[in-house]
């Protein structure tokens, strides 16, 4: 299966433009997000996301600053490794960064400054600003969408993640990149079905442990009742019940219930063991909260 990421990328890159008004937008947001600094009349943005360059340079002929050439504000290392800058006289960038926060704003915002993270164990998308008013206007709009989120100050920048599956997927919906979105739902179906499956499959191993140690603490009592003939003086429903687990020791007690001579409940069972337990403790010194030593017993 394809990662997550690499499929977001893709999308978010290939995507088709929108109509113009959400396409002004969408440059807004990363040009926003790639900000660096302010020099002398210029805004320098510089990244080291040369797929946000070339997204931004797809799109820019659909905006109103299309008579704007870009490419003579862009500067590309050589081998094009290294951050690429776009120095924007700062007039244009002003007026590019005035547009509202919107889904379309938030796209272009998450491919400047955004990631998303699939570990083995959960899963997170993070937005990293080093702008304190750009970080006021994206918490304002993803918690107007009722998208959790949590916050911190980190290194100089601020940090805002967003962990809930049902946040993700809305958050992704809303960027209108849906082929991520239902890769996320279906990633997110995969893992709760393993989960599921391995938490049930303890709780039966856990079960299971359980019942053995309860037979043998419950066979180990019905050994010492009868070598020391106290079973000659319990009752008759007390000494079925004992005969019974000798001859099933790997019985459940609703099966013991079952194989009694008047059958009981599975709690009955469980409430005349106890009974038996407390005869033992009381006639004897024996722990039985400990191990259990072998008792020499031919059954009848």
């Amino acid at each position: 299966m394809e990662r997550i990421d690499s499929i977001f990328w893709d999308e978010w890159i290939n995507s088709v433009a929108f109509d113009k008004s959400r396409t002004d937008t969408e440059c807004s947001g990363i040009i926003e997000g790639i900000f660096v600094k302010q020099k002398m009349n210029y805004a320098i943005c510089a990244s080291l996301r040369l797929y946000v360059f070339r997204r931004l340079y797809s799109l820019w002929k659909y905006t109103r600053w299309s008579d704007v050439n870009i490419s003579s504000y862009m500067r590309v290392p050589e081998n094009k490794k290294g951050r690429v800058k776009l120095i924007l006289p700062f007039d244009i960038y002003e007026d590019i960064s005035r547009s509202k926060a919107s889904w379309a704003w938030l796209r272009g915002l998450f491919g400047s400054c955004g990631s998303i993270f699939w570990p083995k164990n959960g899963y997170h998308l993070v937005f990293r600003i080093k702008n304190d008013k750009l970080c006021d206007k994206l918490l304002a709009f993803i918690n107007a969408k009722g998208i959790k989120n949590t916050f911190r100050n980190r290194a100089g920048s601020y940090e805002v993640q967003v962990r809930s599956h049902e946040s993700i997927t809305r958050l992704l919906a809303g960027m209108e990149l849906m082929k991520t979105s239902l890769m996320v739902e279906e990633k997110f179906i995969i893992r709760s079905v393993k989960s599921r499956a391995n938490k049930q499959v303890n709780c039966d191993t856990s079960n299971i442990r359980k019942s053995l140690q309860a037979a043998e603490k419950q066979l180990y009592i019905s050994k010492l009742l009868v070598k020391s003939g106290i079973i000659n003086d319990l009752p008759a429903y007390m000494q079925d019940l004992v005969l019974v687990r000798l001859n099933y020791p790997s019985a459940t007690l609703r099966e013991v219930g079952q194989l009694l001579l008047k059958p009981v409940s599975k709690s009955t069972v469980e409430y005349r063991w106890n009974k038996l337990e407390n005869i033992i403790k009381e006639m004897t010194d024996i722990d039985l909260d400990g191990g259990f030593e072998e008792v020499e017993f031919s059954g009848s």
